[in-house]
């Protein structure tokens, strides 16, 4: 994977991560009663599952493994912190 392909892998885990944590905090609203709020739960719940999917897809290609792909995960989560 060269270098920009390797930033680019970044970047979309670190949106993935950002989009976790928007999708966790709508679900408390949610189950604190703010029901509104499910349309764009489930949009981004769909979101993040799909850009899951595309990560680990294109990761592998590049010969990542996938415990290197979840290694990176982890690091974004813990990392990252909701824009709002």
């Amino acid at each position: 994977m060269v270098a920009t392909g390797l930033a680019d892998f970044d970047n979309r885990i670190r949106d993935l991560a950002d989009r976790e944590k928007e999708c966790a905090s709508l679900f408390e609203e949610i189950r604190n009663g703010i029901g509104e709020k499910s349309l764009r739960y489930l949009a981004l719940r769909d979101s993040c599952k799909e850009l899951r999917k595309e990560i680990f897809r294109a990761a592998m290609s590049a010969g990542l493994t996938r415990e290197r792909i979840k290694q990176e995960m982890s690091k974004a989560r813990s990392q990252t912190t909701t824009r709002k």
